[in-house]
Formats: C-alpha cells, sequence, structure tokens
C-alpha cells in the first residue's frame, strides 16, 4: 500500500492488480496519484484525498458493496468509478449513492478529457497542466478531416454492402494493410468489429421497429444469412434477435460493441446523447420495479 497524506492526489482504489497497473499507466501523466490495493488497507486508510477513483472487472455483489462503501467513506469528494463493463444494477447504484462520473475501461480519449477537466476545476487535485498542454500524445485527437474521416464515410454509408479493405483502398488510394494498420491504431478496434458492430446496431435499431422479419433484417444489413445474424446478435448482446423482439431488453454487451459505442459517441455526439437518454430512461423503469 502506498499513502502520502496529502489532499492534492486521486486515490486511485482497485483489487486487481493487473487493471491497477493499467489505469495507473493511464493516469499518472495527467495528476499526483496514489493508490490502495485491498479492502483491509483502505479500511484503515487516514489518506485525505482529493478525489477517490475506484476500478473494477465486472458488476459482483462484492464490487456494489465496495462502491458505496468508499462514498460513505469519501462523501464530500469527487468520486469516479472505472469498470470493464457496464452494467444496469451498476448504473442504479451509482445514480443512487452520487458515483460523479462512470467510465469503461480502457479509457478512450474523451474519458481523458473529462476527467482531467472534473479534476483540475472541481477539485484540489494536482494536475500537471504544462505537461498535458504540450504534450499532444496524451490526447491525440480524432480528427473528422483527416483520412479516418472518409473511410467512416464510406462505412456509414455502404456497411450493408459489407465494403472490403481493397473497396476501402480503391477509394481512399491508401494500401489494404495501411488502412487496417491506421483503423486500428487511431479508432481503437479493428475494421471488421467496426464493421460488424455497425451492422448489429442497425439490426438492433430494425428489430425495435418490429416491422420486418428477423430474416429480412439479416439480408438488409448485409449478412450472408440469418443465422450468422443470429449467432453475432447474441455474441455482441447476450441475447438473441427472437427474445430481443418478444421485448426482453436484459442485454449485456460484449467488450468489443461497449467500444465500438464509445468510439462511435466521440465521432457522433448526437448519437451519444440520445443513448444517454435511453439509458438513463431504463434505469428509472428498473428503480420503479
Amino acid at each position: 500500500m502506498m499513502v502520502n497524506h496529502k489532499v492534492s492526489s486521486l486515490l486511485l482504489i482497485a483489487f486487481d492488480r493487473g487493471l491497477a497497473q493499467h489505469c495507473i499507466e493511464e493516469l499518472s501523466p495527467l495528476c499526483d496519484l496514489d493508490y490502495c490495493y485491498s479492502m483491509d488497507d483502505l479500511e484503515t486508510l487516514t489518506i485525505n484525498p482529493g478525489a477517490v477513483i475506484y476500478v473494477m472487472d465486472f458488476t459482483s455483489s462484492n464490487h456494489l458493496y465496495n462502491i458505496n462503501f468508499i462514498r460513505n467513506r469519501y462523501p464530500d469528494k469527487q468520486f469516479f468509478v472505472i469498470s470493464s463493463t457496464v452494467s444496469i444494477p451498476l448504473l442504479h447504484q451509482s445514480l443512487h449513492i452520487g458515483v460523479n462520473d462512470l467510465f469503461i475501461h480502457p479509457l478512450s480519449v474523451q474519458d481523458k478529457h473529462d476527467l482531467f477537466y472534473t479534476l483540475k476545476n472541481k477539485t484540489y487535485v494536482k494536475c500537471f497542466s504544462e505537461e498535458i498542454e504540450n504534450n499532444n500524445d496524451l490526447f491525440p485527437q480524432m480528427n473528422k478531416e483527416h483520412t479516418i474521416g472518409s473511410l467512416l464515410d464510406i462505412i456509414e454509408r455502404d456497411y450493408s454492402k459489407s465494403p472490403s479493405l481493397q473497396d476501402l483502398s480503391n477509394e481512399v488510394h491508401l494500401s489494404p494493410s495501411r488502412i487496417c494498420h491506421m483503423f486500428k491504431d487511431i479508432c481503437g478496434i479493428t475494421y471488421s468489429c467496426y464493421l460488424l458492430s455497425r451492422k448489429i446496431e442497425e439490426g438492433e435499431r430494425l428489430l425495435t421497429v418490429g416491422k420486418k422479419s428477423i430474416t429480412n433484417i439479416s439480408y438488409q444489413i448485409g449478412f450472408a444469412n440469418p443465422s450468422h445474424f443470429c449467432r453475432t446478435f447474441k455474441e455482441h448482446f447476450n441475447i438473441t434477435p427472437t427474445a430481443y423482439v418478444k421485448g426482453n431488453r436484459d442485454v449485456e454487451h460484449s467488450i468489443t460493441y461497449l467500444r465500438y459505442q464509445r468510439l462511435r459517441s466521440e465521432l457522433f455526439p448526437d448519437l451519444a446523447i440520445e443513448a444517454q437518454e435511453n439509458i438513463l430512461n431504463f434505469v428509472e423503469k428498473y428503480h420503479a420495479s
């Protein structure tokens, strides 16, 4: 356990050493950081941090208890949660106890921006403003004028046609290999994952509308057959299209699809606002039940 008795630090609490180390590497360039690795250490900790962040993997009763314990221990501090996945119980608990922000691990560029500026403007945590302003690598920019913007426009236009890397190459005049590496480096997911996620996102929308059969939807969004669509949908939503059509909305997104959603929220903010409203509406229903 590392303890520095200073209100200028962000206290990172993580009981998974792997997740902890990854988050320390991400956050240490942004601000003054302390950390705690066990509940026993947390219960005896005397540090008075400027803000607190809890890192977790999947939602469990232990994690929900820990979040509540931390909020009660530091009621007047900015409190953040980083989780590998987001679930309805986690959203419900976070809203109920007043978590200031909830992030998906690994942190996106926008997440780092949001966290940094909250710490800088709403806490006494020492933030390394000058270093960040002089180091563009910490906050790389997603520039829609970049070639990647052209690629995303092509995908948005033709995703149901399943354009290949060669098809993209012919339009933007870059090699398929270069496009493949650039897409992964800038977007954080592979081209094939983005294309597949875009298809099932549209598939979910069409299932919600409920005016077409699963078979028709499968072919409309570019799947070779309905079986492939059903397998892919279940892999990324943890529910079958048939159950979804029947009204079951107890979905649990895959990590790949969550990363895709986060990327889309950065590229298309209006979609992110709409998605956030849908989540809040769902949480309200969950709370009422």
